[in-house]
């Protein structure tokens, strides 16, 4: 019997094991496909989303023809005249099992002609679930129509609507015209959600939503303090009362209109049963309807929670009993812009052990006492965001605080101007399985605390350190041997010079994506140490070095074949043929944003 190559292992086997590597990495992917024909193939068939970018698009054909499984396609190019042809290139291209497209530019209006020639594609026309719109800027009642009438099967659906800054369209915007229109058409949809402040909605929206589209899961509306609506807690009870599916709330109004009926927004809180995510803003709440929620006792997974700057303490109690009755279903948990204080915390944390997420951003008046209670409090926690504190003092450091959490992973403390090294080193010495670290705009960080940290923590593999004021990154461990496993580093703005970049090419050597945008200091010398000398390095941003040459670019792609996306210095400098010489390499150049 014939042997089979690779370790005799089935074609799907092998198509699993490569899942999970795409699921890990995706970029995994294009290594594994230059093995061998038959792994190319199976590779091909692993891959289910493509990101459509400038370096992509006059690729975009052949890439739709070696893969035939995609199934979500990311549009994310500034070349936004070429949008309608690039969607109508999507519709001839046979896609077959395409059900997302999410839109990552931000275009002014929506491309009408490419999603009516998408439509001309049955397939696509009956899969489509997911149209993500969020980076839109102008939409109106008319696009909600030509959505609904082009994808009548569409399950979730994102949209944006702001004001233009004229005022000489009186059509942009979005009322119960639309919404009503969308409704009637789209049967199963499951998920809708709204942002911008060219919103003109009422109750009658709401009512539309929740009559006409019986499978609804999730709402969301959020409308910018500028803009313009007209719900009132009637529109709000009554999507509570007749969703019998809705799991998921979320309502950034800034104020309600007034109801004829004070109490229908009490009903509502009242009546949330079966809400497992809750996003509100601190004008839509009080103690009292935090009360009438745990009273409903839903089995809330999620739960958001933003102050504006409001008076926390006048609802810590009611907050304290909603998290005790909620305490063994709820995972994540957000508290932004509130006055906290560590002892408000700490006498919730009884309550947060089965927590895995915790979001405190610009939360003013919390120390490091915080972050070690929950470390203690929280076993399972893995992700924890204590961004822009701007607590008094924050290094409150004594040995009983040495309770290290193995389970985190993420950890957020960027904008903490009073963060010290030794306060840093700390919390590595607690959180020794860390794998993201962001401190930028951490003001009074050193060399020797990035260092310091890396050291603790060396399961780290993402580090943010924008707008720091370091020239390199370990610090006095610059002779040591120990391990930097970083595959991401973002030093946007920073002080970092070409002894920085040296340091970086001989010590992380897994490095796959560098950003050191408008560090003036760094040369073509110290750019070329890192592109020789860390061999997996995929993604490269200049943009704003100001001593960096683009002349250097056909070197870099030459001496480093792993290189794919590189955001040059000076990208309108560059001829033509320099572009055409760096693709022929496999490498695309990022238009920058305008």
């Amino acid at each position: 019997m014939k042997k089979q190559a690779h370790g005799h292992f089935r074609d799907d086997c092998w198509e699993l094991i490569f899942q999970k590597f795409r699921d890990d990495d995706e970029c995994a992917l294009g290594s594994i496909s230059l093995v061998s024909k038959r792994f190319l193939s199976i590779s091909n068939r692993a891959k289910l989303s493509l990101n459509v970018n400038d370096g992509t698009l006059p690729l975009l054909p052949n890439l739709l023809r070696r893969f035939l499984h995609i199934g979500t396609i990311v549009v994310n190019t500034n070349a936004h005249k070429d949008i309608d042809g690039l969607l109508d290139q999507i519709s001839r291209s046979g896609a077959l099992n395409l059900q997302a497209i999410k839109f990552r530019s931000r275009l002014a209006k929506l491309p009408r002609d490419g999603l009516k020639a998408l439509a001309l594609n049955k397939n696509i026309k009956n899969n489509l679930k997911v149209l993500d719109c969020s980076r839109l800027i102008l939409m109106q009642d008319s696009d909600l129509v030509l959505i609904a009438d082009l994808f009548p099967w569409l399950e979730e659906l994102k949209i944006r609507a702001y004001k233009k800054i004229t005022n000489d369209d009186a059509t942009a915007g979005i009322t119960d015209d639309g919404v009503d229109a969308l409704a009637s058409k789209l049967k199963d949809l499951k998920e809708f959600v709204f942002t911008g402040n060219a919103c003109f909605i009422t109750d009658q929206s709401l009512i539309s939503l929740s009559t006409n589209c019986v499978k609804l899961k999730t709402i969301s509306l959020d409308i910018s303090r500028s803009g313009r609506h007209y719900v009132t807690g009637e529109g709000i009870d009554f999507v509570m009362r007749h969703s019998p599916n809705l799991t998921s709330l979320s309502l950034n109004l800034w104020s309600l209109q007034p109801s004829a009926s004070s109490f229908k927004i009490e009903k509502a809180y009242a009546i949330a049963k079966n809400l497992h995510s809750l996003t509100m803003s601190q004008q839509l709440f009080s103690e009292k309807h935090i009360c009438l929620v745990t009273k409903a006792c839903p089995p809330l997974k999620k739960l958001r929670l933003f102050g504006s700057g409001g008076q926390y303490f006048e609802i810590h109690g009611a907050l304290k009993l909603l998290l005790q009755a909620c305490q063994l279903t709820l995972e994540e948990l957000t508290l932004g812009s509130w006055s906290l204080t560590n002892t408000g915390i700490s006498d919730l944390a009884q309550h947060l052990s089965n927590l895995t997420f915790i979001d405190l951003h610009e939360c003013s008046g919390l120390t490091s006492a915080t972050f070690y209670t929950l470390m203690k409090s929280c076993p399972l926690l893995e992700t924890l965001k204590m961004a822009d504190m701007k607590g008094q003092e924050i290094d409150l450091f004594f040995p009983d605080f040495l309770h290290k959490n193995y389970h985190m992973r993420h950890l957020d403390i960027s904008g903490n101007w009073r963060l010290t090294n030794m306060m840093l080193k700390n919390f590595g010495q607690v959180c020794p399985n860390l794998q993201f670290l962001d401190v930028s705009n951490c003001m009074s960080l050193t060399d020797f605390g990035i260092g310091k940290v890396l050291r603790v923590c060396p399961a780290i593999t993402q580090l943010n350190m924008n707008h720091l004021k370091v020239s390199g990154v370990f610090g006095r461990y610059i002779f040591d041997h120990f391990t930097i496993n970083l595959k991401t580093m973002k030093a946007r703005w920073s002080q970092i010079d070409d002894n920085g970049m040296t340091m970086i090419g001989k010590r992380c050597r897994n490095l796959q994506y560098l950003d050191i945008g408008f560090c003036e200091k760094v040369t073509d010398k110290g750019v070329m140490e890192v592109v020789r000398n860390c061999e997996r390095l995929r993604y490269i941003t200049l943009i704003g070095c100001k001593k960096v040459s683009t002349d250097i670019l056909p070197q870099m792609v030459s001496s480093r074949p792993s290189l794919r996306n590189i955001d040059p210095p000076g990208f309108y400098d560059l001829s033509e043929q320099m572009k055409k010489k760096l693709l022929s390499f496999g490498c695309r150049l990022r238009v920058p944003p305008d």
